[in-house]
């Protein structure tokens, strides 16, 4: 164990991008399975080989400047993905609608019927069923 340490000591290690690779690299390897293509499979040798080399990469700050770029466009996608799960989990005990003026996603309460709803985005007054 001690032999491990001092040689990744220096090294990059994992971070979002090399995961978000590896894990593109396993569906495509079980793809790859069970189509019984060379190419994809050769693809995943590609990606499975570039996780390698980054995670011992001694050129920390190349690797963390791919992380970030990475980041800035996953972020905004992982956002959108988590709230559509949260509506979803959600959908027996709120009812999700948009503002008619200013198009911000709100919620209510199921059951209440009819009622007064003021976005707090552009505070426009609305009646919803819910």
């Amino acid at each position: 164990m001690n032999r491990f340490k001092m040689f990744m000591m220096g090294r990059y290690g994992t971070d979002q991008l090399t995961m978000a690779i590896l894990i593109l690299g396993m569906i495509l390897s079980f793809i790859a399975n069970a189509a019984s293509s060379s190419i994809l499979t050769l693809i995943t040798y590609v990606l499975f080989g570039t996780c390698v080399f980054r995670m011992l990469s001694k050129n920390i700050s190349a690797r963390r400047k791919e992380n970030y770029n990475f980041l800035k466009i996953w972020d905004p996608i992982n956002t959108k993905l988590q709230s559509r799960y949260k509506m979803i989990k959600e959908n027996k005990t709120y009812k999700y609608f948009k503002c008619p003026h200013c198009k911000k996603m709100l919620r209510a309460p199921r059951g209440k019927g009819k009622i007064v709803v003021t976005c707090q985005e552009c505070k426009t007054k609305f009646i919803k069923k819910v």
